[in-house]
Parts: C-alpha cells; structure tokens; sequence
C-alpha cells in the first residue's frame, strides 16, 4: 500500500513484481484491487502497478463536476513518472482501456504496447443511455443492489449467472472491500466517458505500439463488434475473441491471463 502526490491530489498505487513494468487500469468506480488475479499471475515475470483512479478507492476525490479520461490518463502518467518507470505496458478494462488509449495519445513516450479488454472507440446510443443510467442510480439504492441489481447484470454472461456460487463469490469479494466508490465518483468518472465518446476515432491510427484488443463473446455492455472496430483503428492491433461478458477478466480470469501474459512475453522478446 502506497501513495504519491499527482496532479494535486493524493493516489493511492500498489507496486509488485520485477522486470519490465506492466500498468493495469480499472474500469468506471473499480479500485485497483480489482485486479488481484492478474498481478498473481503477472508478478512472477513483470513488475506490476495498479491504481485507483481519480476518486475512486483510497485516492482523492477532488470535487469538480467531470473526470475527464485525459484527466485520468494524465494522473496515470504522472505516477509513473514519480516511480521513475519510463515506459510501461499497459492494460485496461471498460474505462481503463479508454484511459489506456489516452495515455498511448498524450504520452505516448511511456507506452511500450497496449491491452485493451472490453474497450470501444465509439459506443452506441445504448451504452451511453447504461452508463446515464447507473450514474443517475448510484445515489439512489444501497450498495448491497447496486452490485447485484444495476452493475452485475451487464458485466457477466449468461453462463456465469447459471451457477449461483459464481455471483455469490463476487458478490462478497465486493462487499468486502472496504472503499466503495461514492456517488459522486461515479458520476464525475461516468460524464467523463459520455464526453470522450467516439472523440478519439480520428486520432487512433496515430498508435504505433503493439496492441491486443480483447473482447467477450458475451458482452452486452460492449459487444464484440467494438472491439473490431476498435483494433481497425490501430495500425498494430490484432483482435483476440474470448468466452464471457464485459469483464471476462474475472469470469475467465484463468483464460485471460494465460493470453495476456503470451502477448506481453512476444512484445518483449522483440
């Protein structure tokens, strides 16, 4: 457990592992602890960093209205820049990945290639009206629903819903994590993805580094055609489909790793 001053505000990181540095990014309201199956299998081989967004987790809320994903990719390259990593792999989730293509357009000095799961370049009407939606309900049920009944719903598949230990298990693991993201977090992370929607589409093909775009057979939220689209956009992006819904990384955590610890090994053998 760690922090550093950035842009103003207090982050709370997390640094294991050793060898080339490896950046994980959360999605909408996710603490960086989300990732807890990914840094066991890539701390072995990687030095790893998560974070909790502006927000989110132990990291300061700052009050203005919007968190903006430049904001976001900006707070991500200062960290890194404070822990003297000068280039790092670098993966996301949802709105993580958002805030990985930012970083890979703003600052593209510190990123040596790219993962992007659940990702978009430009959503539907439909998932801007989802996101609108939990935004205007994170102040209005307790946090036991919102799991259960606003957020869980669209992020696993059918399959996972099939067997009741899988939601019960997640259920608790969330519940036990003593730093819910609050209302206000949600709301100002959430403006933050309406707003960068589709703004990015003409600038992607600027991207060099090598990049794997991973999307879920089963993904409502984000449905596989994005995430072609999305890797279209990349000059060196290969699309990768894979079982389970938005966040595959939980649901088919095991499948998952074994793919992103193949893409990073080729990277850096190169």
């Amino acid at each position: 457990m760690a922090y550093a001053i950035v842009n103003g505000i207090r982050m709370h990181y997390d640094l294991g592992g050793a060898g080339d540095a490896v950046l994980l990014l959360a999605g909408l309201a996710m603490p960086g602890a989300m990732w807890r199956p990914q840094i066991k299998a890539l701390a072995p081989h990687f030095r790893v960093i998560t974070l909790d967004n502006r927000g989110v987790g132990e990291t300061d809320l700052p009050p203005e209205p919007v968190y903006t994903m430049a904001q976001l990719a900006d707070d991500a390259a200062a960290l890194l820049r404070e822990l003297g990593i000068g280039r790092a792999h670098v993966v996301g989730v949802s709105m993580g990945g958002t805030i990985a293509l930012e970083l890979a357009l703003r600052h593209p000095q510190l990123v040596r290639s790219l993962v992007l799961v659940s990702t978009w370049a430009k959503a539907d009407a439909r998932f801007v009206q989802v996101i609108e939606s939990w935004t205007s309900l994170a102040s209005r049920v307790r946090i036991e629903e919102r799991y259960r009944h606003v957020f869980f719903p669209w992020v696993f598949s059918p399959a996972f819903f099939e067997k009741k230990d899988n939601v019960e298990t997640v259920f608790r693991g969330a519940l036990a994590y003593p730093h819910h993201a609050k209302a206000e977090a949600i709301e100002r992370q959430a403006r933050g993805i309406v707003a960068w929607n589709g703004t990015r589409v003409p600038r992607l093909g600027a991207i060099k580094v090598p990049t794997l775009v991973v999307a879920g057979k089963d993904d409502v939220l984000t449905p596989p055609d994005l995430g072609r689209a999305l890797a279209k956009l990349i000059r060196r992006a290969r699309f990768s489909l894979m079982p389970g819904g938005h966040l595959l990384i939980l649901e088919h955590g095991d499948d998952f790793n074994r793919a992103l610890l193949r893409f990073l090994k080729g990277v850096r053998s190169k």
